[in-house]
């Protein structure tokens, strides 16, 4: 039922849950996802959309697939 929820959720709302339930604040998630706090908190907020590299490091710090959170 939480993965279903999960799975409908835009994929900006997708990284704000899984960082929540990793216990992560936004600095450690940017340092995770190999990027700065600054661009974390924008595709977090849905205001800018990250690089093919970027959605790779975003899926491994989360333990994902890209398709599952892009």
């Amino acid at each position: 039922m939480i993965v279903e929820m999960v799975n409908k959720l835009p994929w900006h709302k997708k990284l704000e849950v899984l960082r929540a339930i990793n216990g992560w604040g936004q600095k450690q998630a940017s340092e995770k996802c190999l990027t700065d706090k600054k661009n974390y908190w924008l595709w977090e907020k849905g205001i800018s959309y990250p690089r093919s590299s970027s959605r790779k490091a975003i899926a491994k710090a989360y333990g994902l697939k890209v398709e599952h959170i892009f």
